[in-house]
């Protein structure tokens, strides 16, 4: 089961782990997203803390409609 809570916004936000290649783990609130399309948006500090490439840049358009 995965718990989290609803903000002050009413969007549901449940923590994700992810994991670095070295094993260290960080945790990063996610807006539960009724439109998920199978892409994860992470902030551009986590990737560059992950040591991660870029897949690709770009701007998304949320279930609500916001960007």
């Amino acid at each position: 089961m995965i718990t989290g809570f609803v903000n002050v916004e009413f969007e549901p936000i449940v923590p994700l782990s992810i994991r670095r290649a070295d094993g260290k783990v960080f945790t990063q609130n996610a807006i539960v997203d009724t439109g998920f399309n199978g892409w994860l948006s992470l902030p551009p500090d986590l990737i560059a803390e992950l040591n991660m490439k870029w897949k690709r840049r770009g701007r998304a358009i949320l279930g609500d409609g916001s960007e």
